[in-house]
């Protein structure tokens, strides 16, 4: 028990601390420091008060009041409403309209709860974050006095034109979201009824917000299950469609009692980023594999059915991976256990979210051509040079004897000597047959003896070495030749 009095007392004291610097103010009071936070208006967030130079929010439990988030409008009290129209007229604003936690403003702040009269702060004490108290006042008036002179020749001020803004997008996509219309100082959501054609206005938002066009529309379901804790919440519906078909934003909508129930128009527009990202695995390449789609840091497989239309996906998927049109596309059998992601659209670029799929997953093989083929093969490269090792070998090894063949026939084909006349006017030259045997010279012969080494046929041999000269004389012989030019005698020749 002693153990718990220091906290008890640190309580007690920072209670009367935060009671101190409040004093007995109320929200009513001119010196009192109030604000409406959380939102991008002046009449309308979570309900802001100052504490030795620090904003706090309220609990929304403060003052005996119990405002939950489940029961609203419920709750109002008319006096609450009453009072808390002093502090709407003190912000500049109209009546307070409501008076409770808003889950749309709900920044995290330091915070307090109070107890006594509703607008007292002389008893409040430090409190964790949990539900603020929030307050919507409707705008004020804009009155025109009636003239009673001329007006004077001023430029009037010039005034915002009408804009929207994608806010709270599914996983902080961009171009993605709920849509906040803002014409002037007064901005909310817009109503979307289920009957309510959006196509042409979807565009018109898109391209106003510079998002190309008209994606799907999103689910208020996906809306909120996509949001995360630390986004910003929309605000209130204010507008509802009143010409989807308009030529200019401000005839689209038109304005509506500010409340918090029904579904907001929400939409993903064809720029939205960041895109799904694809990739090719298990393949020869770069260009071919069963294909992988990446959700946040997790790649996985891309389950697919098979459609008429399915190519279109595949030329999408080539093109991301900087390679040709689509080869071939095969989808592998399902198997229980597999697992991966689904895209519901025909393309991956218009899938803004993937679904999981945990069983039966039908992978896809992609084979895209290849702008950039492969150079050649390790085992290729191996094979050419092994060959060309080889061949230096072969030629090392059996190059002389090559050579020497060669050598042996050219200097045989030069052994044929034309023996003969030579000169212009003889008609008659024969040449020495390199096959015939040449007689041997016999031994002891005087040398004055030998007139040619070719003047006697070879022994035991009937192939005449001179079978040319053999041949004219034996035409000389069967038919003279009276011819003049002729400087051999050829009977003498035959004497020979």
């Amino acid at each position: 028990m002693g153990s718990q009095q220091p906290p008890l007392a640190a309580l007690y004291l920072l209670g009367v601390l935060v009671t101190s610097c409040l004093g007995g103010l109320n929200w009513e009071d001119p010196g009192f420091q109030v604000r409406l936070g959380a939102s991008n208006s002046q009449c309308q967030g979570q309900l802001e008060v100052e504490v030795m130079g620090t904003w706090r929010t309220v609990h929304s439990q403060s003052w005996g009041r119990s405002w939950g988030r489940s029961r609203i409008q419920s709750q109002f009290h008319w006096e609450d409403l009453q009072q808390a129209s002093k502090l709407c007229r003190k912000l500049l604003c109209e009546e307070a309209l409501v008076l409770a936690h808003i889950p749309s403003f709900n920044k995290p702040n330091r915070q307090i709860t109070c107890v006594g009269r509703l607008g007292s702060f002389s008893n409040c004490s430090e409190a964790n974050q949990r539900e603020p108290l929030g307050l919507i006042c409707s705008e004020p008036r804009k009155t025109t006095p009636r003239p009673t002179s001329p007006p004077p020749t001023t430029t009037p001020e010039p005034t915002a034109p009408p804009r929207v803004q994608l806010v709270a997008g599914p996983g902080g996509l961009r171009c993605a979201g709920m849509v906040e219309f803002y014409s002037g100082s007064l901005g909310g959501t817009i109503g979307y009824e289920a009957q309510d054609k959006i196509q042409g206005l979807g565009t018109r938002i898109c391209d106003a917000l510079q998002c190309g066009s008209f994606l799907k529309h999103l689910p208020e379901v996906e809306v909120a299950t996509t949001q995360d804790p630390g986004e910003s919440r929309p605000l209130p519906i204010r507008w509802e469609i009143q010409n989807a078909s308009c030529d200019s934003l401000e005839g689209c909508f038109r304005k509506v009692q500010p409340r918090m129930g029904g579904q907001a128009l929400a939409l993903v527009c064809s720029e939205f980023q960041p895109k799904v990202q694809s990739r090719l695995v298990g393949g020869s390449s770069l260009c071919e594999g069963s294909v992988e789609v990446r959700q946040g840091k997790q790649w996985k497989a891309l389950c697919d059915i098979p459609s008429p239309k399915g190519a279109v996906r595949w030329e999408e998927v080539c093109q991301e991976q900087q390679c040709g049109k689509v080869n071939s596309y095969v989808h592998e059998a399902p198997e229980k256990t597999s697992q991966g992601f689904f895209c519901s659209q025909e393309k991956l670029s218009q899938c803004h979210q993937l679904q999981e799929k945990n069983s039966y997953c039908r992978r896809v093989f992609v084979s895209c051509q290849d702008p950039n083929p492969a150079g050649l093969a390790a085992g290729t490269v191996i094979s050419i040079i092994l060959a060309l090792v080889l061949l230096a070998v072969l030629l090392v090894v059996c190059g002389p004897l090559v050579y020497k063949k060669l050598v042996k026939r050219f200097r045989q084909k030069k052994q044929r000597q034309w023996i003969g006349p030579t000169g212009m006017n003889q008609n008659m030259s024969f040449h020495r047959n390199h096959t015939a045997t040449v007689r041997s010279q016999v031994e002891n012969r005087p040398a004055s003896h030998v007139e040619n080494e070719y003047s006697q046929p070879p022994r035991n041999s009937h192939i005449s070495a001179y079978p040319a000269l053999e041949g004219a004389l034996h035409r000389v012989s069967t038919q003279p030749d009276n011819s003049s030019d002729s400087d051999y005698d050829l009977h003498g020749a035959q004497r020979l």
